[in-house]
């Protein structure tokens, strides 16, 4: 019986994976009816983080344990021709040699032929969101020129390390740009006609989650958490995200919610994206033939005016909502601070529920 083909969206972080991942798990019965067998993730947003874990050999909790059970089992059930798991956290787990040795070996026991597919994203813009979501879930609080040159050494940032594990593992690689113009007309039209799927077949494809928020968000979330350092405390897993979603309530709550953060240069973007340009160009050479600035050419050729209110000081009234803002989530996050109940440590694995 020929394989069955099992395509791993892989991310990386901040290029849509959110909505790809809504979109699965909303769409898995009408997936499944044209082929493509998605797993139960077992998480409310839709990631199969502890099936990839699991299958990279990592140890969970009792409690996710059941996701690779439940896989194999269903599994063995369907007759779908595809099957299709979505983690970002693979990004970060198959750059590891054993993580990448155990995963593959194990797909292959199952008789499933992988098909790793990815977004690639120009790294300035890619750090500008990941730089705005670590501030708005309470985990950053430096500002972001420091923020962004630090990042921007990191080996994560880097996409030729994917062409050696697709050599490694003699895997297809299924990359596709994701730009300013892939925001614009949906990521998950795109990645449907990368796994061979008709979005015109499916309804709801047009959806997006997890935009980035905006300066006046960022300014709240940095200043609370900065204080919170200030007074030799740091947040536990549980009390930072309790703080993230009592910021999003207390920001919806008093029409103050934003969206579209920028804390760039022009300088810097042209700085980041220099250093990674040697790297982006084997990447896009072996993968489309071509250079990556000519894929990506609006996006290298933006030009960024930062808002971030640490860079340019907002108006009057802007600063002094921003200062109630502040004071309210400061008295809310002392009473996340309080609760015993937030303040057990959580295990990595039980983070990605």
């Amino acid at each position: 019986m020929a394989k069955r083909i099992c395509y791993v969206h892989v991310g990386p972080y901040k290029t849509g994976t959110s909505s790809i991942q809504w979109f699965l798990k909303e769409n898995r019965t009408e997936l499944l009816r044209h082929g493509y067998f998605v797993p139960d993730s077992r998480t409310w947003h839709g990631a199969h983080h502890p099936l990839a874990q699991k299958l990279c050999g990592q140890e969970l909790s009792n409690h996710k344990q059941s996701a690779a059970i439940d896989f194999v089992r269903q599994l063995n059930q369907s007759s779908s021709q595809a099957v299709v798991i979505s983690s970002e956290k693979l990004d970060v787990l198959l750059r590891e040699a054993e993580y990448a040795k155990t995963f593959f070996s194990r797909l292959r026991e199952l008789e499933l032929e992988p098909k790793l597919v990815f977004f690639p994203r120009n790294q300035s813009q890619s750090i500008n969101s990941r730089y705005a979501e670590g501030v708005r879930d309470f985990s950053v609080s430096e500002p972001f020129d420091s923020f962004a040159r630090r990042f921007a050494q990191s080996r994560g940032l880097k996409y030729s390390p994917l062409l050696e594990l697709a050599d490694t593992y003699n895997v297809m690689l299924i990359a596709r740009p994701f730009t300013a113009e892939t925001v614009a007309n949906g990521i998950v039209p795109m990645f449907l006609k990368a796994i061979g799927a008709d979005p015109a077949q499916f309804r709801n494809t047009e959806l997006r989650r997890n935009q980035t928020v905006g300066p006046f968000t960022v300014s709240v979330a940095r200043r609370v958490l900065r204080w919170v350092l200030g007074t030799a405390k740091q947040f536990k897993h549980r009390q930072a995200r309790r703080c993230k979603f009592t910021l999003a309530a207390q920001l919806d709550k008093n029409g103050l919610r934003d969206f579209g953060y920028c804390g760039l240069t022009t300088a810097l973007a042209r700085q980041i994206d220099g250093a990674c340009r040697s790297d982006n160009d084997t990447f896009a050479q072996r993968v489309w033939e071509r250079p990556w600035k000519e894929i990506f050419g609006d996006d290298t050729r933006q030009e960024f005016v930062p808002n971030d209110f640490d860079i340019r000081r907002p108006d009057f009234f802007t600063r002094r909502r921003l200062r109630r803002a502040i004071r309210r989530m400061k008295a809310a996050a002392q009473e996340i601070l309080n609760d015993p109940a937030l303040a057990v440590e959580v295990s990595r694995d039980d983070r990605s529920g």
